[in-house]
């Protein structure tokens, strides 16, 4: 299962995390959850849980309209990859 991980105190994004998170700065950094589940070939359910996770982590904000933002930390641990 996927989660966010935490490395020297830091909480850093698995592989999938991060997939989810390229497909929203690639979307202009605001899509749905749908729209990231259909760009990564997976289930809806299994792309709201990543995004979900992100969400908490603050790597990417939920818009009133349910759409994800991708914050400044988000565009940081883009960076670093």
């Amino acid at each position: 299962m996927t989660s966010i991980q935490v490395k020297g105190g830091e909480m850093g994004v698995s592989g999938s995390q991060l997939e989810a998170l390229k497909i929203i700065e690639e979307q202009g950094g605001e899509t749905s959850a749908y729209a990231v589940s259909r760009r990564m070939n997976i289930e809806p359910n299994y792309a709201r849980f990543l995004c979900t996770s992100l969400a908490r982590a603050d790597y990417v904000g939920v818009l009133p309209s349910g759409k994800l933002r991708i914050t400044v930390k988000g565009k940081r641990a883009l960076e670093k990859k």
